[in-house]
């Protein structure tokens, strides 16, 4: 059995994941800014969930729940990076206070925590560091400039990292779903009523998004399922695009790349002028 840290578990991916890794017979620390939201598995699994206070935007925080975990538990072997806000508006017309709200949350915060594990993972040469990115974070949207930019980011990031440590024993998985079950729309910044120019590009958009709460076709616990199963292998994938949606979309953002690098491939060869 390992021992998991999960973020943003009050709901959706990660309360699910805290579920289904506790009931497989886990030990699992589950954060959430809002604990109580994890009474009912601290009481179904007293022995095994260890439920922690925690808002990964607070760098204090991360640093405090995570040598928590450490010192509690023994030693972490999944960490799960599941903690984020949605941003739900045309760039021009975002606050820059929410722009900055959904790059803390869902870079900066799961670069937090996965840094303060380093230490630990990178001494035991082992480890599995899972993040939850988006299908957003392999293709822009209209609508999600700054949400898609962060996610981007975070697989930009787990990227670059899995090439750093995988020598060192240590795992890393980036898990980009299309839409999941979850409080992720609801609870997002948005400007609903913006410009008359963007009409055009936002009405359909907002008829798509106001639409969805309730009927995302992605499962919270079949990903939940997911997780354990990936966790589990020896050679797991770096990218993992979950759902029809994801796979269909990320499908077709390779191919539109590709034949983009083919259209204009004496182009871009014009800047070498050496070899």
């Amino acid at each position: 059995m390992a021992t998991w840290f999960i973020t943003g578990c009050s709901t959706g991916i990660g309360h699910a994941t805290a579920w289904a890794a506790a009931d497989a017979g886990h030990t699992v620390v589950a954060t959430a800014r809002r604990p109580e939201t994890l009474d009912d598995l601290a009481a179904a699994h007293p022995e095994r969930a260890i439920v922690l206070a925690l808002d990964v935007t607070d760098q204090a925080a991360v640093e405090a729940a995570v040598a928590e975990a450490e010192s509690r538990t023994g030693g972490v072997d999944v960490v799960v990076n599941n903690a984020g806000i949605g941003c739900f508006a045309t760039i021009e017309e975002t606050p820059p206070a929410d722009a900055r709200a959904v790059m803390e949350a869902n870079f900066w915060g799961a670069a937090a925590v996965t840094t303060a594990f380093l230490p630990h993972l990178r001494a035991r040469r082992a480890g599995h560091i899972i993040t939850i990115s988006s299908i957003a974070g392999v293709r822009g949207s209209a609508g999600l400039g700054y949400y898609s930019a962060s996610k981007w980011a975070v697989s930009g990031f787990m990227e670059s990292l899995c090439k750093e440590v995988a020598h060192l024993g240590i795992k890393v998985t980036i898990i980009e779903p299309g839409p999941v079950l979850s409080q992720w729309i609801p609870s997002g910044a948005k400007v609903h009523d913006g410009l008359h120019d963007y009409a055009e590009v936002m009405e359909p958009y907002w008829r798509r998004i106001d639409a969805l709460p309730g009927n995302q076709p992605g499962d919270p616990h079949a990903l939940a399922r997911v997780m354990l199963q990936i966790s589990q292998m020896d050679e797991p994938p770096l990218h993992l695009l979950a759902g029809r949606h994801a796979i269909t979309h990320g499908r077709g953002k390779a191919e539109g790349l590709a034949a983009e690098i083919d259209t204009w491939e004496d182009l871009g060869l014009s800047i070498d002028t050496r070899g």
